[in-house]
């Protein structure tokens, strides 16, 4: 495991750790229920998910999302890297049947080929650098019926990342209702975190047969000022 990739881990076990849900949902201290619900919202929305639908959730936290998602087609497969918020989905989830979900990274995802109609990747491109996010992209083709889609959702925007990070970590420098502890966290997590450049995304995806499009996203996401969503149909 890179260095990166046990930062981010021991990251979300602290997440996972936190007595506020939708802090262990992996959303940052912008979200708030309402907020939550406009991102879930619209990932419903470009996903198109339909009753029939088979749906791996990538990264699925302590499983929030799912609740929803579950509801909405046949079944979810939702895999989760950190075993304390897989645990904790699998509490959340325990109400859902056609939800299952099982410890496992992005890049090795535990299926046979073909086998989902839809996938969503929700805030998770930022914590993999690229080589694993290619790797990633490999196995989302892979198990992804003709015909099906794949969300990545929330993707830092690299042509936006110092006009956003400049003065936000000048703030978060000087804020005085920060512990000096606090401040530090907020540095490293900001320095550990990966940008991708739209274009990039979308070569990567048109090499491996997807037709990709970006988008913004929706009024109440309030990272809507430097993230994007990228839709990839798999039509073969």
């Amino acid at each position: 495991m890179s260095t990166t990739s046990r930062f981010w881990v021991e990251e979300y076990r602290k997440k996972a750790a936190a007595p506020d849900p939708i802090t262990q949902s992996g959303r940052s201290d912008r979200f708030d229920l309402s907020r939550l619900l406009h991102v879930v919202r619209q990932m419903l929305r470009l996903l198109d998910v339909r009753p029939v639908h088979d749906l791996l959730d990538v990264g699925c936290a302590n499983g929030l999302v799912d609740i929803v998602l579950g509801g909405c087609c046949r079944s979810v497969l939702a895999i989760e890297p950190v075993e304390e918020l897989a645990a904790l989905a699998r509490k959340n989830l325990r109400a859902c049947p056609n939800v299952t979900v099982e410890i496992a990274r992005g890049d090795s995802i535990p299926s046979v080929d073909s086998r989902f109609d839809r996938a969503l990747v929700l805030e998770v491109i930022q914590l993999v650098p690229p080589d694993e996010a290619r790797r990633m992209f490999r196995e989302l083709r892979r198990v992804i019926r003709p015909a099906g889609r794949i969300v990545i959702g929330s993707v830092p925007d690299a042509r936006r990342r110092d006009q956003f990070l400049v003065p936000y970590l000048k703030e978060v420098r000087e804020a005085a209702h920060l512990t000096d502890g606090q401040k530090q966290a907020i540095l490293a997590r900001n320095q550990n975190a990966y940008w991708y450049d739209a274009e990039d995304l979308m070569a990567w995806w048109r090499e491996l047969g997807g037709e990709p499009r970006v988008l913004a996203p929706s009024d109440g996401d309030p990272a809507n000022d430097h993230r994007y969503h990228v839709v990839v149909d798999i039509l073969v």
